[in-house]
């Protein structure tokens, strides 16, 4: 390996880590924009509640592909390949975390338990009208600055990619590649499609995002999961080995050919 490939190796693999490294850094950070409200609004008055799905499941599932790709395809496709098939994932999961942060800061949308969770100092306001300033005095800051950051919900986003890109993957590489189907490998995808509506649509049950939150992070989840297995990571042509050669087989005839007894004795010409 040249020392231009051994750099671009170390960028490849580091890069992902560098953007996790920024996402983590402004999934506390708060937002550049906060958006108002009416005092009576009830859909910001529902009361605040612990996650049914706490964010170290998020992160396992996003990682789980990471692992479950090396575990079960080390032997099964090329080594260049499954490494495509990593970096890309690695990539896509963090850039994606990264984006939907970044959606947060800028969009400010208050979660349903915002009340609660921020706890304005109401005396100080006039509910005559629409609130744009007002002060937090819960006793979490935390609690607060993550009530200013409903949109969209990474809990759906993160689910999404990494539950749509396993069932991608187990699709292409040990069902379509073998072409025949593996009544396991449905369960395998099925229990995987599950998981992500249930970690999604808690977030309604739990008051932490509205629907268009979530609905919003599972578009944005399976569309790019889409987009990073099938343009970045080649699983289509995992998927149908057949494909990669496409157009690269060298055709041969001949254009010039002496015959005796129907035998072609003459050399053929490479076109």
């Amino acid at each position: 390996m040249d020392r231009f490939n051994q750099v671009k190796t170390v960028v490849e693999v580091t890069l992902p880590f560098i953007i996790l490294y920024f996402a983590v850094y402004l999934e506390v950070a708060e937002p550049y924009f906060v958006r108002g409200f009416f005092c009576g609004e009830q859909r910001l008055s529902y009361p605040y509640t612990d996650s049914t799905v706490p964010n170290s499941l998020i992160y396992g599932t996003g990682t789980l592909p990471l692992i479950f790709i090396i575990v079960t395809a080390y032997n099964v496709i090329p080594l260049k390949k499954l490494y495509r098939v990593w970096v890309s994932y690695a990539f896509g999961i963090s850039s994606i975390y990264l984006f939907m942060n970044i959606m947060k800061l800028f969009y400010g949308e208050l979660r349903p338990n915002f009340f609660e969770a921020c706890q304005p100092e109401w005396p100080s306001m006039n509910c005559s009208g629409y609130v744009s300033e007002y002060t937090c005095t819960g006793p979490s800051r935390k609690a607060a600055i993550e009530s200013m950051r409903s949109f969209p919900s990474s809990h759906a986003g993160i689910t999404a990619f990494g539950m749509f890109y396993l069932i991608i993957f187990t699709q292409e590489v040990f069902i379509n590649r073998r072409n025949r189907f593996h009544l396991g490998w449905a369960i395998f995808q099925w229990a995987g499609f599950l998981w992500a509506v249930y970690a999604g649509l808690s977030r309604i049950t739990d008051n932490k995002h509205h629907m268009h939150d979530v609905m919003a992070g599972f578009f944005i989840g399976s569309t790019t999961s889409y987009w990073v297995a099938y343009q970045w990571s080649g699983l289509g042509e995992i998927g149908n080995p057949k494909a990669e050669h496409d157009g690269k087989t060298k055709n041969h005839v001949i254009t010039h050919c002496s015959c005796q007894n129907g035998i072609s004795v003459g050399k053929p010409k490479e076109s």
